[in-house]
């Protein structure tokens, strides 16, 4: 298996066990955190599809499109400030996440993974680069997902 198919595949599947998890909360939690300063599902969830809608996917077109686009630094503080709602329905934040990643899935699978890009402060990266990085941004917060959720089941006051 090529390191693109297992991209690729592991891509579509994190997807899948992100809806998995999700519903594993109830709605009316999912704003709940586990302490002062972390996040909750919800904040998770709304910076997950930020980095899709405004990051990831913007390089990933740019990078298809054009040769060697500069890629410039994008400010997640105040995209996350800006986005952020407590009241917005996850169900809504998911499936604008999981429209964004098929569309992601629709450029990975037609496109060359050595096209590069020129990044503001990471200097030369490809397409692949860019794939690989969602991969593992998507894990990260995932495993915050599950920690948070996990923290709430096995609270003191319950």
């Amino acid at each position: 298996m090529t390191k693109p198919h297992f991209i690729l595949q592991a891509l579509r599947a994190s997807a899948e066990e992100l809806t998995h998890e999700l519903q594993r909360l109830p709605e009316d939690v999912t704003t709940w955190r586990p302490a002062e300063g972390e996040w909750s599902q919800h904040e998770c969830l709304t910076h997950l599809w930020i980095c899709e809608r405004y990051i990831f996917l913007p390089r990933m077109r740019r990078i298809v499109a054009e040769d060697n686009p500069a890629l410039p630094l994008v400010d997640e503080v105040a995209l996350m400030q800006r986005e952020w709602n407590p009241r917005r329905p996850r169900a809504e934040l998911l499936k604008e996440f999981l429209a964004d990643r098929a569309e992601e899935m629709a450029l990975l699978e037609q496109a060359d993974w050595a096209r590069p890009g020129a990044h503001a402060a990471r200097g030369p990266i490809t397409l692949g680069w860019v794939a690989d990085y969602t991969l593992a941004h998507t894990f990260e917060h995932m495993s915050q997902m599950m920690r948070v959720r996990l923290n709430y089941e096995t609270r003191a006051d319950k």
